[in-house]
């Protein structure tokens, strides 16, 4: 049961789980070419709906149908790997295959202040810690603001926080505009920081969360207008559809991912259309309703099912990925902030999802704190010594070895184990191994160390410094967005 005109590379992903087989995925695929081609997706935009038309779809009004051959053109375009650089044009992530890289999340209006835990509106100054924390913690491949700021004027909020970013992080960056005006601030920023925009494009070290459709199947003007601008400009354009169970998609996970697939496609399909063969990454996040409550929750096995999936259809498509880890319902940095973080990170490792955002999100998207991001590093470091797995050699069943000390010997001393310790174990940074009678003299909890670990990095680690003309540019740039939405 093959898709006409489709390559399978679903047996290429050597990770060690998944959660759909081949034809499942195949019969999910088609279902997704079905809603597109019989019910289709309202493009509010008329400049999004003109370009998809011309690439060859149907359009009534509003309402664009989309013909599965479209779809499979776009697919056929479309990157399946996309290169992401460091500020300094030094490779940093091959986004696609099996690859996993973990970031921050975006646009949370809240934030637990780091000293007094008090829960307030999120602050510019929270990008840069965040930014600059992530920047020191091994774990964390790329940043995102981790707030929605509300000490300066939400409009400007994206450019605001970009204007952070830069100066606190030489990791990649994925980016979010509130309109396009914002997007083009951002980007003047990032060209000011390569030299130029052509220098960017040759080395880019941020993509584009350009927006997102409202679901079920409607990309609003404003996600259209943005998304059509990026791709004219070239940048990775992030679309993640937001599926919720039995609220705005399907009680079912294969329902709501299907759903949600679609929704994915219609975005692929505008993308190309723009720009063949611009970088995109599809994103399906699966929410749960709680039934008692009517809240979202992220910390989910839902989640982390619907994630895994997404993972298997991308990889069947040859595709990068967006997905979601690291991220909890909970209110503190506690116990239950920790379980959903680990089977997030473990099933996210697993079925190699590609870059996996909202690393320090808590209460359902909603705030953040710093120690949470600690947290994660230790965890995804964790997580990745599992994915690694287990190599088997003729040379690492180090028979020889075994020989050569013989019964009743011992190995701590044998050059073997000096030479083969720190490839083989995995060492944390926070998580307590000591003999009883050493931490008794020093008696400490996980939540002591990571805080503590969290106010040492943010005293400590210094980011590289722009020149001063690059910060005088993006200083007149933002000077610039204050003056457009008139504070």
């Amino acid at each position: 049961m093959a898709i006409e005109g489709i390559k399978s590379h679903y047996k290429e992903n050597l990770k060690r789980y998944h959660v759909a087989t081949e034809a499942e995925i195949e019969l999910m695929i088609n279902g997704a070419f079905e809603i597109l081609e019989d019910v289709g997706t309202d493009v509010m935009d008329p400049g999004a709906r003109d370009y998809m038309e011309k690439y060859g779809c149907r359009v009534e009004g509003t309402r664009v149908y989309v013909p599965r051959d479209c779809v499979k053109k776009a697919i056929s375009t479309a990157p399946s790997h996309v290169q992401i650089y460091n500020r300094f044009g030094e490779h940093a992530m091959d986004v696609g295959g099996g690859n996993v890289f973990f970031g921050n999340g975006p646009t949370n209006p809240f934030y637990y202040d780091f000293e007094t835990y008090e829960r307030r509106e999120a602050k510019k100054s929270d990008v840069a810690n965040s930014a600059r924390l992530s920047d020191a913690l091994p774990n964390i491949d790329f940043i995102m603001s981790l707030a929605g700021i509300r000490d300066w004027n939400p409009l400007i909020a994206d450019t605001c926080e970009m204007h952070e970013m830069l100066q606190n992080t030489t990791k990649p960056i994925v980016c979010w505009g509130v309109d396009v005006d914002g997007l083009k601030e951002q980007f003047e920023m990032m060209a000011a920081v390569a030299g130029s925009w052509e220098n960017f494009l040759e080395k880019p070290f941020a993509l584009c969360y350009a927006g997102d459709p409202v679901t079920p199947l409607t990309i609003p003007a404003d996600a259209g207008r943005k998304h059509v601008y990026a791709a004219e400009r070239g940048i990775t354009v992030l679309w993640p559809s937001g599926v919720q169970l039995g609220c705005v998609s399907p009680m079912t996970i294969a329902g709501s991912v299907t759903l949600g697939l679609a929704e994915n496609l219609a975005g692929l399909v505008l993308n190309q259309s723009v720009h063949p063969g611009n970088g995109y990454l599809g994103a399906i996040v699966t929410l749960t309703v709680d039934m008692s409550t009517t809240q979202a929750a992220y910390g989910t096995p839902e989640h982390c099912l619907g994630d895994s999936l997404v993972a298997d259809i991308y990889h069947y498509l040859d595709l990068p990925c967006w997905e979601t880890g690291c991220a909890s319902d909970s209110k503190i940095v506690d116990e239950q902030c920790a379980i959903e973080c680990a089977f997030q990170s473990i099933s996210n490792c697993l079925s190699g999802g590609n870059l996996v955002h909202d690393v320090g999100f808590m209460e359902s998207a909603a705030s953040s704190h710093l120690d949470l991001i600690t947290m994660a590093n230790e965890v995804i470091g964790y997580a990745r010594r599992i994915e690694r797995g287990i190599e088997i050699t003729p040379e690492t069943l180090a028979l020889d070895i075994t020989k050569e000390v013989g019964p009743g010997g011992e190995f701590i001393t044998h050059s073997h184990t000096y030479e083969n310790f720190r490839n083989e174990l995995w060492f944390p940074d926070l998580m307590d191994r000591q003999r009883y009678d050493l931490w008794k003299q020093n008696p400490t909890d996980f939540r002591t160390r990571m805080h503590e670990r969290t106010k040492r990095l943010l005293a400590e680690h210094k980011v590289p410094s722009l020149p001063a003309e690059v910060v005088a540019e993006l200083d007149a740039i933002l000077d610039k967005a204050v003056k457009r939405v008139g504070e």
